[in-house]
């Protein structure tokens, strides 16, 4: 639907920070002392930078009401002290207490997640939480044998090409990871969880999959999701094991009613950690160029 955008002209202060800040160019202002009009609304995406950036509360758009519109709270923004110490510290935690994740404290994490930015402000991502143990211990299962069933099929001489061809570019690192896989089989069936590590809680980022850019959206999504777990004092980490299953195992789809022509683009297992890191490391000094 294409939206209707109104400046109110007797509370615009022709500023036209509208004019420079809207992406699509939409505004047009004929002078400095004229008010500002949008034109060709059909390529309007409705991202709100226009209406957020009026400090006169002109702008009037139909894609949202004017009760979105939620003042900055300076006090709440961190420092860039606060924000580096928080992406230095976070690590992906891998044992958990057996402690239940509450409602509210995952609602919090998704409130985080639909605020990372999106291609053309399509929003894209929709999130399955999973919290039934018996589900999860599925999922366990049904992305364990898969694995299994891939180690398998790596061992024969005939298979190899063509595992080859459908892994393309990531066949090599699949390859030399086996030996790996099959610790992480036996593991499993001896009773330890290597897949979701008994996380009490898993959050699956889906999208339809004819939505252009949904796998970075998603990706997106999954970075807010994981700094906000942590700053609610809850441990995460990337399922990916779970990601390759569900795209290559439809019952793991039907299992978490996945809509139709839905995929899988990512997930979170989250639970309480049992333990507390007071360091953070290093990392490599990044590459840059400079241009």
């Amino acid at each position: 639907m294409i939206p209707t955008i109104i400046v109110k002209a007797d509370l615009c202060s022709k500023c036209a920070m509208c004019v420079q800040e809207c992406p699509g160019r939409l505004f047009i202002q004929v002078s400095k002392d004229s008010v500002p009009e949008a034109h060709d609304l059909e390529f309007c995406n409705s991202c709100g930078h226009c209406a957020a950036i009026c400090p006169k509360e002109a702008i009037v758009h139909s894609g949202f009401p004017q009760d979105y519109l939620q003042p900055v709270n300076q006090k709440n923004l961190p420092s860039q002290e606060g924000v580096l110490e928080l992406l230095r510290t976070r690590r992906s935690a891998r044992v958990f207490q057996d402690k239940f994740v509450e409602k509210q404290q995952i609602e919090r994490i998704i409130d985080a997640a639909r605020f990372a930015p999106t291609a053309h402000n399509t929003q894209t991502t929709g999130y399955i939480v999973v919290q039934n143990k018996k589900t999860l211990e599925e999922m366990v299962r049904a992305t364990t044998n898969l694995i299994s069933g891939s180690v398998t099929q790596a061992r024969n001489p005939l298979m190899k090409p063509l595992i080859s061809m459908s892994l393309g570019k990531h066949s090599a690192t699949f390859f030399k990871s086996i030996p790996q896989l099959k610790r992480l089989i036996a593991a499993v069936k001896s009773g330890t969880d290597r897949i979701l590590r008994n996380a009490p809680a898993l959050i699956i980022f889906h999208a339809d999959e004819r939505s252009a850019m949904a796998d970075i959206n998603a990706q997106l999504a999954i970075q807010n999701a994981a700094l906000m777990a942590y700053s609610l004092g809850l441990g995460s980490f990337y399922t990916g094991y779970i990601l390759v299953a569900c795209q290559r195992d439809k019952s793991i789809c039907r299992l978490i009613n996945l809509p139709e022509n839905h995929k899988v683009y990512g997930g979170l297992a989250i639970g309480y950690p049992k333990f507390e890191f007071k360091k953070w490391i290093e990392r490599k000094t990044p590459e840059v160029s400079w241009l």
